[in-house]
């Protein structure tokens, strides 16, 4: 048995040696890897993540850190097997192109990795990042474009026109890029519907293989809560019957240009739907490097420390063990509670085998579901109807 083997079962493993047998020495394979850079030139209003400034001295810290980080994660978790790569942010896309090809030097490279995506934001695309990202084998962008309207685009905190979006899509093609997802947000503050459709009418015109939309929410500790709870938004402008028209609309229309729903808020081109993404809904494991970002694996799941200048000290010190913060181990009914919850949002629904895992209450669910017509049972498997899907987070909330 190698070395890096036997020093990531060792770590891993709670077992008295004595009963330790060879497959438990193993170390626990990933296959799905989430990496997050924390760095914005500017945040926006709505955003809930852990992300902040950054100068140039705390990028290159922050980005030798990830690199040793990610060593470390090689000699715990088996990573032949790396299916997908997802670097988020925060703006991975601020890095220049020195720094990301430092971070993608560090990154396992295994044939294994079907889909390599990067976040991107259309204000920071230049010819050298989109050489560097194409060099390190990058497949896939998801471009943060919000919307098309520059009032809408200003009150998101955004730093991108309008035009900027097709022009940043042209480019990337022309780079050898040609798997582009664009992230829109709908039911802005007193959005008119004819604003919505003239975005998503625009986002079509870009001819991306993937789009997702998704209703404006007002997370706490965010600028756009604080302005609903000072009341200087009112509840007025969260209108959920606009909601619900634009939500159709969005649906039958993406449908139309060949993007067929396969999640509630993600829309695909067939075999493009994001690999990545389906992990997460299908309760996979997957590891998450970098300050803030979460990890589940092996029924344990734990967030690493949401504080950069802490990141970079304690692996510059070699306390890996230190950078996890918020740990919980998973229990068999919550582990089918989130696949139940969350497979209830794809197009194939949810397997009723884990339903009826679940227990009686969950069976009462399913059939409470079905009476109101908000989901069906098709092919073995609890899907959502359209009407199940406007309200699908109380319907998940029913198995909770």
């Amino acid at each position: 048995m190698t070395e890096r083997f036997s020093r990531g079962a060792w770590q891993q493993s709670s077992l008295p040696s004595g009963v330790r047998t060879f497959l438990e020495l193993m170390p626990h394979v990933i296959r799905h890897l989430y990496v997050h850079v924390p760095f914005c030139a500017k945040i926006c209003p709505y955003c809930s993540f852990y992300v902040h400034g950054g100068s140039a001295g705390q990028q290159k810290a922050f980005v030798a850190a990830l690199g040793a980080e990610l060593r470390q994660a090689a000699e715990v978790y088996d990573l032949s097997e790396l299916m997908s790569i997802y670097l988020g942010g925060g703006t991975p896309s601020m890095l220049n192109a020195q720094l990301f090809g430092d971070i993608a030097a560090a990154l396992p490279r295994t044939p294994a990795v079907q889909e390599f995506t990067l976040e991107v934001n259309p204000a920071t695309v230049t010819e050298a990042k989109a050489m560097a990202w194409a060099e390190a084998g990058v497949n896939r962008i998801s471009l943060g474009a919000q919307s098309f309207d520059a009032d809408y685009l200003q009150l998101l905190g955004r730093q991108h026109q309008p035009e900027d979006i097709p022009e940043t899509m042209a480019a990337l093609h022309t780079h050898g890029f040609h798997n582009l997802n664009i992230d829109l947000m709908f039911a802005l503050p007193s959005q008119p519907e004819a604003i919505w459709r003239e975005t998503l009418e625009a986002a079509v015109a870009c001819e991306p293989q993937h789009l997702s939309a998704y209703a404006l929410t007002y997370e706490e500790d965010t600028p756009f809560f604080e302005k609903l709870q000072r009341g200087e938004w009112s509840l007025g402008e969260v209108d959920e019957e606009r909601e619900i028209a634009m939500f159709t609309w969005t649906r039958k229309r993406l449908e139309r240009a060949g993007l067929p729903a396969y999640e509630i808020s993600n829309f695909a081109a067939p075999g493009y739907e994001s690999l990545h993404n389906q992990a997460y809904w299908a309760g996979r494991d997957y590891l998450g490097l970098g300050p803030g970002a979460w990890s589940t694996v092996d029924g344990q799941r734990w967030r690493n420390r949401p504080n950069t200048e802490a990141y970079v000290e304690l692996i510059q010190a070699g306390n890996f063990t230190a950078l996890r913060t918020e740990e919980e181990q998973l229990d068999r009914a919550t582990k089918l509670k989130e696949r139940i919850m969350f497979g209830l949002r794809t197009r194939q629904g949810v397997d009723y085998r884990l339903i009826e895992r679940l227990g009686p209450y969950a069976l009462d669910a399913a059939r409470e579901s079905v009476a109101q017509e908000l989901a069906l049972v098709y092919e073995r498997h609890l899907v959502l109807t359209e009407r199940g899907q406007l309200v699908a987070d109380s319907v998940a909330e029913m198995f909770a």
